[in-house]
């Protein structure tokens, strides 16, 4: 300890005597450890931290496979009632699902889109009624759940507050217990909030929870087609959550419940019936698994060779301080020290560096975070009360610290420990006579100091061909062409405050529906008004079987469909490229017509004219309320091609439609959903009108209104957010191998004084200087860039899965890199380099 103190006291002296270096040094390494620590802290509150709720390790997610290999995270309400009963290795099984609901009533003419303010919108969640006890769920006020709360459709109007919504919105009312909200026109009666600490299992807590049993108060109400999914078993909504009894394993919990599964598929056998369960933990947000690994190895990736870049960066800085300590370092050998000693000391010294780099970098991650959370959470296509449910927390705690220190000494002994083992063997004579050319120009033509520098150089590259893929993918994604002009278009959802779900109730609707599409084709500066089942780049769009005179095998093909009027094609600028769309006249007798796409006719009957075929389309598609909750065959109705439409992106604007069908939209259907509206310009000042047209028609009239534009920039955000980090990671290693190769050449310029002064002496000009040390720096820059080139391929193809139309070895991006990165470097070469040209070669000669 005494010696290991010495160490410690001399070197502080030591940094201490080198403002400049220690300072340049540390910030180096403060950079790269803050953004590994800074992602720590997201990967730790994320996948590391326990949730806060009673015993989490016992908690499981349950999922689903069907034969046919696809993943399926939704049950039944009649699955869920029969996993719930018939386990025996489970303790607890819940239901959820998010829902989106509105608080209060909308002012007559207020807002742009549906998140206008005074019309506000919550998420929610509908929870089965063990919800609270199960997760072991505190209150502050009131009380949870119980079980007679969720026995019976629409007669307990219950809901528990979250303990943000109630403080944020109620201002922490103390006699909320028992008052009345509105939620979608309904009265709900507050029985409870939550304490501060429980959020539930997502890091966005919901604002409020509802029984199931309230389920079609919630939705029906917002303009939502029926579905009895209380006994139909295809209708697949809710999350399951469980939790394992004391001493009961995953394999034999999976095992119970895959006996489940099994009588489940034998009896109401159908494709899309899952085959296999699947459990996995759910005591944190996120648990790592094959679908999330590949989002997260790249990631990691990244931010360790940012850190490997500041790390050889340091050890660059290390070399050259040594070359100027070689009589110190020769002394201390020639007095009996050993080399072991020599290099304890060193590596003493940049483990000093590192620490201090460390507390550092922990301070600027934990103060980016709290930054950068905000602005993340701002730039959301949401509305403030959307997004301040988030409750994420990215303080650190004892994970963070330890990864910081483990990540700080590793960087000190990897920086200092090469630079010190050269260091330790100088020439004693050479280095006790000072004679610190010899040992400085033995240690700037070094084949370690190069290497380094190449390291940094193609890690760089690497990097920045990552971050160039990306933002290349983002930049082409917001140009694709998804087959629809959706600017100026924005849809209507309509619904009936406390409507129910008969036949009159839907006439009654479809009418008020017509009514407010008349006035919105009155309106000025309303180009079209059509009307659809969902709207596109939405997500919603869903599949349907169709059947072939021909077919043979058991599973039908399927298609992406949509309930569509005949002015749909006009609204969105999709045009009928041969054909036609169907008539008024044969959507008011229900002919059986279709349009489809072009990739349809394509797949279906290549080589063929597609107009005039038949083919059988699923009647489960449109018959939303029939129960097939037996083995019943599924019905077709038999319909003709009469158009084809342009190939269109209608779910995500990553996917293109490889089938799509059109089915003609009956205007009083109960699949007639949105009114989908064009304006000749800015669509605001209709969108201001549409609440009070619905008003003057009908008191209780509702509609939201949002822009199709806002879906795509919603499904823009991952693309922006992975584009974005990888921008900062490239350009913060740019930053990092620039200052290093900087460093170099001006070391490398300062141990070459006297030979630059004689070659000035002997006639050589300026330029030829100049591009002496040009030839030095762009050999090694050169070396760099071909070897990130190969870096890069490799990277790039852990990035093929979210590159959109674009290849992992898109010249446009390896080409523009490599020129960009060449050109920093010359900058970075150049300025040390004409330094050199200013030497007096008078002061040159006399240098040593």
């Amino acid at each position: 300890m005494k010696t290991v103190i010495q160490d410690l006291r001399y070197g502080v002296r030591t940094l201490w005597k080198k403002p400049g270096f220690t300072f340049v040094a540390i910030f180096t390494l403060a950079l790269g450890i803050g953004v590994n620590a800074a992602l720590f802290s997201v990967f730790d509150a994320f996948v590391l931290k326990p949730l806060p709720l009673k015993d989490p390790d016992s908690l499981v997610s349950v999922g689903g496979v069907t034969a046919q290999g696809e993943g399926r995270r939704l049950f039944s309400y009649r699955d869920y009632l029969d996993y719930r009963d018939q386990n025996s290795t489970l303790s607890d099984v819940i239901a959820w699902n998010k829902v989106r609901a509105t608080l209060g009533e909308p002012p007559p003419h207020q807002g742009d889109d549906e998140f206008a303010e005074g019309y506000e919108y919550l998420f929610g969640q509908i929870v089965s009624g063990n919800y609270f006890t199960a997760l072991g769920a505190e209150m502050s006020q009131g009380r949870a759940f119980q079980a007679t709360d969720d026995l019976r459709p629409d007669e307990q109007p219950v809901i528990v507050l979250s303990y943000g919504f109630w403080e944020r919105r109620f201002e922490s009312d103390p006699a909320i217990v028992g008052k009345t909200i509105n939620l979608q026109g309904q009265p709900f009666t507050v029985v409870g909030v939550t304490s501060r600490e429980f959020i539930g299992t997502l890091p966005d807590a919901p604002s409020f929870w509802a029984p199931l049993m309230m389920r079609d108060k919630l939705i029906q109400a917002g303009g939502w087609g029926y579905k009895t999914w209380l006994t139909d078993r295809n209708s697949e909504v809710f999350t399951l959550l469980a939790r394992l009894k004391p001493g009961v394993t995953f394999a034999q919990a999976e095992s119970d419940m895959q006996l489940i599964t099994s009588r489940l598929a034998q009896s109401y056998s159908t494709d899309e019936r899952k085959a296999q369960i699947k459990l996995k933990s759910a005591a944190t947000f996120v648990t790592l698994d094959e679908e999330v690994m590949p989002l997260v190895i790249p990631l990691l990736i990244g931010f360790g060779l940012v850190l490997m870049i500041a790390c050889a960066n340091v050890a660059n800085l290390l070399l050259a301080r040594a070359a100027g300590r070689q009589r110190e370092i020769g002394v201390r050998l020639a007095l009996g020290a050993s080399r072991f000693r020599v290099v304890r000391q060193l590596v003493t010294e940049s483990l000093l560096l590192s620490l201090a780099g460390g507390a550092i970098g922990l301070l600027l991650a934990v103060w980016t975070l709290s930054l950068l959370y905000p602005i993340v959470l701002s730039s959301l296509p949401l509305s403030e009360n959307l997004t301040a449910g988030f409750s994420l927390k990215l303080a650190p705690d004892w994970r963070v610290f330890s990864f910081t220190l483990l990540l700080a000494t590793l960087a000190g002994i990897g920086a200092g420990l090469v630079p010190a083992l050269q260091a330790s063997k100088p020439d004693l004579s050479g280095a006790l006579k000072d004679q610190g050319s010899t040992f400085g120009q033995h240690l700037s033509a070094s084949r370690l100091r190069s290497a380094l520098v190449v390291a940094q150089i193609a890690v760089c590259m690497a990097l920045l061909v990552s971050a160039g893929l990306l933002v290349r993918n983002l930049q082409h994604i917001r140009t694709i062409d998804t087959g629809m002009n959706t600017k100026n278009v924005f849809s209507v959802a309509t619904g009936i405050k406390g409507s129910g779900t008969g036949q009159k109730e839907i006439a009654r609707l479809a009418e008020l529906r017509r009514q407010l599409a008349d006035r919105l084709r009155a309106t000025p500066g309303v180009l079209d008004v059509s009307q659809s089942y969902q709207t596109p780049l939405s997500g919603g769009v869903g599949n349907t079987a169709v059947r072939f005179a021909d077919q043979s095998g058991d599973r039908p093909p399927e298609a992406r469909f949509n309930f569509v009027s005949p002015e749909y094609f006009k609204t969105f600028s999709l045009p009928i490229t041969r054909g036609r769309s169907f008539t008024d006249e044969e959507v008011n007798r229900n002919a059986p017509v279709i349009v489809i796409s072009e990739a349809t006719a394509r797949r279906f009957w290549p080589g063929e004219d597609p107009l005039g075929k038949h083919f059988g389309v699923a009647a489960g598609a449109q018959q939303s309320q029939s129960d097939v909750s037996d083995k019943a065959a599924v019905s077709y109705r038999d319909y003709e091609v009469i158009g084809l439409a342009r190939d269109a992106r209608s779910r995500w604007v990553w996917d293109q439609d490889e089938t799509f069908l059109y089915v003609p939209l009956a205007p009083a259907s109960v699949s007639a959903q949105y009114l989908i509206v064009r304006t000749a310009g800015d669509p605001a000042t209709v969108m201001n009108t549409v609440r009070g047209m619905a008003t003057t028609i009908d008191p209780l009239l509702r509609v939201s209104v949002r822009r199709i534009e806002d879906s795509f920039a919603f499904q823009m955000v991952p693309f922006r957010a992975v584009a974005w980090l990888s921008g900062v990671l490239g350009l913060l290693a740019l930053l990092l191998a620039s200052v290093g190769l900087y460093g170099v050449m001006s070391f490398a310029v300062s141990q070459r004084t006297r030979e630059v002064g004689i070659r000035v002496a002997l006639g050589a000009r300026a330029n030829d200087v100049i591009r002496m040390f040009l030839l030095q720096g762009m050999r090694l820059t050169l070396v760099g860039v071909i070897c990130g080139l190969a870096g890069g391929t490799l990277i790039s193809r852990l990035f093929a899965s979210v590159l959109i139309d674009l290849s992992s070895l898109d010249p446009v991006t390896f080409v523009s890199v490599s020129i960009f990165l060449s050109t920093v470097a010359l900058l970075a070469i150049l300025i040390p380099a004409r330094r050199a040209t200013k030497v007096d070669p008078l002061v040159a000669l006399r240098y040593e």
